[in-house]
């Protein structure tokens, strides 16, 4: 995992009645955090930064305002689903006055000049920020991540593929793309296979598989998924699953070291996830092979 934004980077809520509980993670490029406030809260904010950052709100206001850059405060109370897209170099502030319900944002952080050469395409220096706009992929995604912030150990296959998906929704909503080359060679490819086969007990993530196909993880991605027809993270998944299935089979590891074999943390999730896959428990699958 990589280091936070620094503190002074952060969109900070300033005189608030409480402190806000907060989760963050981070991985390259990229930081993703999940702030609750206190219900019924009043605070104000202000945030300028070299990041790109961009917000889901689960919000809604008693009162409240906010004003990007040089525009006019903008007054909006039903904040639900709407995202706040602020980007590097501008300046956004506000102030809210929370109902008395659950109020929470997800929002991500990015350096566009780490993640410039893997998009293939440049964000453009003279965006404009964008207040309680709409669009559904960018949305869909950062509510992912509110549900994996709450997991103390996400996936980072999965977790990085999710937020590198996020920026290049959020800049395919502001520009239009460039075509890009989706191949990846019979070589790149057999070297990702035989890594992939050989750290299944480990964990793998979508920079170290780019690495070993070398190519950047945006176009990995992509062309991965255009040869082989899974994402990364759902070929991962499935080859751990297959070899949970030859390992029960086998009958010499426990259920808790077969978990560990192939990758899971806990039992529990193996157990979950290959139930969900195969319809029956990981022990109904061994019984039901002896």
């Amino acid at each position: 995992m990589k280091s936070l934004p620094p503190e002074s980077q952060a969109l900070k809520l300033h005189d608030s009645l409480e402190i806000p509980s907060r989760r963050a993670r981070a991985w390259k490029g990229f930081t993703v955090e999940h702030v609750i406030p206190a219900v019924g809260d009043r605070f104000t904010y202000s945030w300028k930064s070299d990041l790109h950052f961009c917000a889901v709100h689960d919000i809604v206001l008693n009162d409240g305002g906010i004003r990007a850059g040089d525009g006019p405060e903008i007054h909006q109370k039903d904040l639900r689903g709407s995202l706040t897209y602020v980007p590097k170099g501008a300046a956004v502030e506000g102030w809210s006055e929370l109902s008395q319900r659950r109020n929470s944002y997800t929002a991500i952080y990015f350096d566009p000049g780490l993640l410039h050469a893997e998009l293939e395409e440049r964000f453009p220096d003279d965006w404009a920020p964008k207040v309680y706009f709409r669009n559904p992929d960018v949305s869909g995604n950062l509510q992912q991540f509110t549900k994996l912030l709450a997991d103390d150990e996400p996936d980072d296959l999965f977790s990085e593929t999710l937020g590198l998906m996020t920026v290049l929704a959020l800049h395919r909503a502001a520009a239009e793309p460039v075509a890009q080359k989706l191949a990846i060679s019979r070589f790149a490819l057999a070297r990702v296979m035989d890594y992939i086969d050989q750290n299944l007990s480990q964990q793998i993530s979508l920079s170290d598989l780019a690495a070993v196909a070398g190519l950047s993880r945006f176009h990995f991605n992509r062309a991965f998924k255009k040869a082989v027809g899974q994402t990364p993270y759902q070929y991962v998944l499935a080859q751990r699953i297959e070899r949970g299935r030859r390992l029960l089979a086998e009958h010499t590891l426990s259920l808790e070291q077969v978990a560990v074999a192939v990758g899971f943390r806990e039992a529990a999730h193996f157990q979950k996830t290959f139930k969900a896959r195969e319809g029956m428990t990981p022990m109904a699958f061994r019984r039901n092979a002896e």
